[in-house]
């Protein structure tokens, strides 16, 4: 009897392991356009070998990664994986969390939003928002990572020199720092303790414009306010979108003494989002989230735009010259968060290079073209959004380069 059932236990857990590549293989057989639309191309999809040596040390674990990477619908398990998850995910948060936290720790904990991440790197907000919480990004939301003044002081004396040297060459220097999401749209995030109400930008900002005539824009409070009329960031991405672009561009244009244009006053029709990298990364299944729109702002359809080459993607380098007619040219050095900023600026600019800051491991080997770009610009301007600001310096001290060398 004993061994009958050990039988039995070995037939069904072979026929667990070899029904679904049976089934498999059999719709293949029987069914070509079914497997078609499986999307299951084992000579593409697959990233991982046969193991063909066999070596008893580490062969079941090769064969096992095989396995999992080949597995007769992988893809449509992983689908129901993720939306199983997202079902539970939200029947937690949408009805569950509260009332735990109420039971556990009294009505005191009303309001409570536990910080809970997916993926490693995405937060779970309020009302169905993602955050990113990669790159320190929560210390900046909290203000646990403040600048000592020795590193403020070096930081603005490295501005300093670049202002100097633009100065000297005409050229009219502005530094962007630009808010990570949290800050705009703290509401929507877990409960944290905030250690330092004024952050660490905003901590910086102040420093240089007390201790210098440096003036940094930092549009925090003008995205805060924009909050009433217009969704300024991606609710499934880390970055702002096109309403923050133009908002963050116009206070931009407001420190260059350049003409502002209110949003409203445009025609601005809801689009579909271009990205949603936070949905990805935290592996999380769309279907369950809200759908999100972007904003599509006809600005300045009367200028026409020429010889328009390069890429607007994060590390690429965008040219383009227009008929605005203002004759001034335009060197962009800044983060992903320029991409949006992209359709405003050359619009604005009769010629324009708008580049990314870092080439690869945070260096600045700029193009021939970028660098007599920069040498012969009207207009610089340095951006970085809050989590990246410890990049900005690398840059500013390759722009210094830059300028001294054909001087020297």
């Amino acid at each position: 009897m004993k061994k009958t059932m050990q039988k039995i236990k070995i037939g069904i857990f072979m026929g667990i392991l070899l029904l679904p590549s049976l089934l498999w293989y059999g719709i293949r057989l029987i069914s070509p356009e079914t497997y078609a639309r499986l999307d299951y191309d084992l000579g593409e999809k697959t990233q991982v070998a046969f193991p063909e040596k066999f070596d008893p040390k580490d062969y079941t674990r090769k064969l096992e990664e095989y396995y999992n990477d080949n597995v007769p619908f992988r893809s449509q398990m992983i689908s129901l994986r993720q939306k199983l998850s997202g079902l539970l995910e939200r029947g937690y948060t949408g009805y569950l969390r509260d009332r735990l936290a109420r039971l556990l720790y009294g009505d005191e904990a009303e309001g409570f939003f536990a910080p809970q991440t997916v993926g490693d790197i995405v937060l779970l907000g309020r009302h169905d928002w993602l955050f990113y919480t990669g790159d320190d990004s929560i210390s900046y939301y909290r203000g646990t990572n403040l600048l000592e003044e020795e590193q403020m002081r070096y930081n603005m004396s490295l501005m300093e020199q670049l202002q100097e040297l633009c100065d000297e060459r005409g050229i009219r220097l502005q530094f962007l720092l630009l808010p990570n999401k949290e800050l705009v749209y703290y509401e929507y995030m877990p409960s944290y303790t905030i250690e330092n109400q004024t952050r660490r930008t905003e901590t910086f900002v102040d420093y240089v414009e007390q201790h210098s005539d440096i003036h940094i824009v930092y549009p925090l409070r003008e995205l805060w306010q924009a909050k009433e009329n217009w969704q300024t960031y991606h609710r499934y991405d880390t970055h702002w979108n096109h309403a923050g672009a133009f908002i963050g561009t116009q206070e931009l244009y407001r420190a260059l003494d350049m003409p502002i244009t209110d949003l409203s006053s445009l025609e601005v029709t809801q689009c579909d989002v271009s990205t949603s990298d936070l949905m990805i990364l935290g592996g999380l299944d769309a279907t369950q989230y809200p759908v999100e729109y972007d904003y599509a702002v006809n600005y300045r359809p009367e200028v026409t735009l020429t010889n328009v080459s390069g890429d607007k993607l994060p590390s690429g380098t965008y040219y383009a010259e227009s008929d605005c007619g203002n004759g001034q040219s335009l060197v962009f050095i800044g983060d992903s968060f320029r991409c949006f900023m992209i359709d405003y600026l050359v619009k604005d600019f009769s010629s324009s290079i708008i580049t990314y800051r870092e080439t690869s491991d945070y260096r600045t080997d700029y193009p021939e073209e970028v660098v007599r770009g920069i040498r012969n610009a009207d207009v610089l301007v340095v951006e970085a959004v809050d989590r990246y600001d410890s990049r900005l310096y690398p840059a500013i001290q390759k722009l210094i380069e830059i300028l001294q060398t054909e001087t020297d």
